[in-house]
């Protein structure tokens, strides 16, 4: 479990950089936060879960509204479909769903 959810934050991470995802600052430092809790084995409260998650999936921009677009169609297909992915496993680890 704890190495699924590094794996998704690194690959995420990865992800964002390679392609250059911009206007995501904030989620990349809240993810780097989160890693490192992980990785120092810090105990996540719920309402620490609760709290990164809000700042990861604002209503409004954050991580649930990246889309990366380039003109191939398969390259951008494959690269949100990883990013969906992704995202969707960071959430269901803070909110409790794995």
């Amino acid at each position: 479990m704890k190495a699924d959810i590094l794996k998704a934050i690194d690959e995420l991470l990865t992800l964002i950089k390679d392609y250059q995802i911009s206007d995501v600052q904030t989620q990349i430092n809240e993810l780097h936060y989160l890693k490192n809790q992980i990785l120092n084995d810090i105990q996540l409260t719920d309402r620490n879960k609760l709290s990164i998650y809000q700042s990861l999936f604002p209503p409004r921009g954050g991580l649930s509204d990246i889309n990366y677009w380039h003109n191939d169609f398969e390259l951008r297909k494959r690269v949100n479909e990883k990013i969906s992915t992704l995202t969707t496993t960071i959430a269901n680890f803070l909110l409790d769903k794995v």
